[in-house]
């Protein structure tokens, strides 16, 4: 790809014409924004716009990731997020349909290296609902601990 247009794409559907652009740092979006041909004075005026905008905020993420060490996002959270509705970070209860066949199931996340991981722990005729709860919580304090020592 020529760095004319790294970081910039183009989208054309039915309402919407214009340059998208993405600016990546510390693996994860730093920023984005759609530059509408209507809003820009049309389609070479936008990927200019688009382009300005992107080295920019390139030299911003540049200088946060520089000040900062090149530090990662913890791989776990420290506080639950506002939709947590269990209380206990990293843990959810999943109650689904796959296959005409109900599910229910405590699932642990974590991250490792900047990738989301999971693990299931499935309510069967052998694990009742709060085993099966109990089972999660602890793999992910263990995934925790892990994660401190390294």
């Amino acid at each position: 790809m020529s760095t004319k247009l790294k970081g910039i794409s183009r989208i054309d559907s039915k309402n919407t014409h214009g340059w998208y652009v993405r600016i990546y740092s510390n693996g994860g979006v730093f920023a984005s924004k759609l530059f509408s041909d209507r809003l820009h004075g049309g389609k070479q005026q936008a990927l200019k716009d688009a382009q300005v905008f992107r080295d920019h905020n390139q030299m911003v993420a540049d200088l946060k990731k520089q000040s900062s060490g090149g530090k990662k996002n913890k791989p776990y959270f420290t506080k639950p997020p506002k939709n947590n509705t269990s209380g206990i970070i990293g843990v959810n209860e999943i109650k689904t349909i796959s296959r005409n066949r109900n599910l229910h199931y405590f699932q642990a996340t974590w991250s490792e290296q900047g990738k989301a991981r999971t693990k299931k722990f499935y309510v069967t005729a052998t694990r009742s609902i709060e085993e099966a709860r109990q089972a999660a919580i602890e793999h992910r304090q263990n995934m925790e601990k892990k994660l401190q020592e390294n």
